[in-house]
């Protein structure tokens, strides 16, 4: 087998069309069409990147022959850890990991400590609005529990004002986002993974 028959034997062998190989090295379709018919030959750097993804080696693929070479199975476990994890990954959340790498995570981290900052200019404007108002009765404390104010002996009297409620919520979703934006920055950066 010469080069293009290897390329697109290893292809659907390994279940992927031609759209689907060039996201992986970051060509077009064309161009896996035009490698697969003989048209042109990919250069060096895409040669290693179809072997790593065929699981095979670059003097396989390069070396006219008949004779099937596939890495050890350990070799190819370790190439194949990186896209596979992040290939799992469904929906929007892949798609934006695909497209930014461990950026996202700083990017969702940061979005977090924005809606941090919004929930607590929130809970300070509804609490200067709430003591300056003539319906409150209540009196409650800037990190108090979302629904809850300092009306009884205990401190936890129920409060009747809803935005405790709301800018609690978006401080509560704003803390899961920067915590999960420093861990999924974290893991994605040690795992190397960038642009896909």
């Amino acid at each position: 087998m010469k080069l293009d028959e290897k390329i697109l034997y290893c292809r659907k062998r390994a279940g992927l069309s031609q759209e689907e190989l060039g996201e992986k090295i970051g060509v077009s379709r064309q161009a896996i069409s035009k490698w697969e018919t003989g048209e042109s030959v990919p250069e060096l750097g895409k040669i290693i990147l179809l072997a790593d993804i065929f699981q095979v080696t670059t003097d396989w693929l390069l070396k006219d022959g008949e004779g099937e070479e596939v890495r050890d199975s350990k070799e190819a476990q370790a190439v194949n850890i990186t896209p596979n994890w992040v290939e799992s990954i469904p929906g929007v959340i892949g798609n934006l990991i695909k497209k930014y790498g461990w950026l996202f995570g700083v990017y969702l981290a940061i979005s977090g400590a924005i809606s941090i900052g919004f929930g607590i200019a929130g809970k300070l404007m509804f609490r200067s609005f709430m003591q300056n108002s003539p319906f409150s009765n209540e009196t409650t404390f800037f990190f108090d529990a979302p629904g809850f104010s300092a009306s009884n002996s205990f401190g936890f009297g129920v409060s009747s004002d809803p935005s405790s409620y709301i800018t609690g919520f978006v401080i509560i979703l704003g803390t899961i986002f920067l915590v999960g934006g420093i861990i999924l920055a974290i893991v994605l950066k040690r795992k190397g993974v960038e642009k896909v």
